[in-house]
């Protein structure tokens, strides 16, 4: 598997109050435009990421070039989501008081932001190499979890690791069928929230 390590109105529904661009961890889950696997494929149980999907990494390993406050950590390009996690070391210099952000206010280095950024740098670049000339690659919404200790954060970089083996019966995979007997993903239980972004 391949981990890389570097330590008409809108509503918002994130976790309200609670200010993004503190420093802490956040394990993030990104999908495709209706989550069509367009990233690439498994094989035996290993991500195999096509011309897409290699723009979305080199993206994401970007992050910290236009962040300097951020850095990325465990992640895994699926075939129609990336599971990643970003610290935020400290708050960005003039950023000292907590900031709340809202729609049509960014936050710098905030999650939003963030985010916004990475995808729309990945389908500005996708369409500049031609691997996709028109249309969304993303869904609007993104899916962001706080970590919030050490055991949360080890539990975290364990499910990213082994999401690749469990692709055949991830909720995400087209073929999935819902079981009643079925235990909650990590992604959706706890403090997960849906953050509606900009259309890329």
């Amino acid at each position: 598997m391949v981990i890389n390590r570097i330590f008409v109105g809108r509503r918002s529904i994130r976790l309200p109050g609670f200010d993004y661009s503190q420093a802490g961890s956040y394990f993030l889950t990104i999908c495709s435009v209706e989550r069509k696997s367009i990233f690439g494929c498994i094989e035996n149980g290993q991500p195999m990421e096509n011309a897409l999907g290699q723009i979305i990494r080199a993206c994401w390993l970007q992050i910290p070039d236009h962040f300097s406050a951020v850095e990325t950590d465990a992640f895994v390009i699926m075939p129609n989501h990336l599971h990643g996690i970003l610290n935020i070391k400290k708050r960005v210099p003039g950023n000292d008081r907590p900031n709340r952000e809202a729609f049509s206010s960014p936050t710098f280095a905030s999650i939003p932001t963030i985010v916004r950024t990475f995808k729309a740098g990945v389908t500005r670049l996708a369409r500049q190499q031609g691997q996709w000339p028109d249309g969304a690659i993303w869904q609007r919404d993104y899916f962001e979890r706080v970590i919030r200790n050490g055991k949360e954060y080890v539990e975290t970089c364990r499910y990213i690791a082994e999401n690749p083996t469990g692709w055949e019966s991830d909720e995400d995979h087209p073929a999935f069928v819902p079981s009643i007997d079925r235990q909650p993903r990590l992604r959706r239980g706890g403090t997960m929230y849906r953050a509606p972004t900009d259309r890329e």
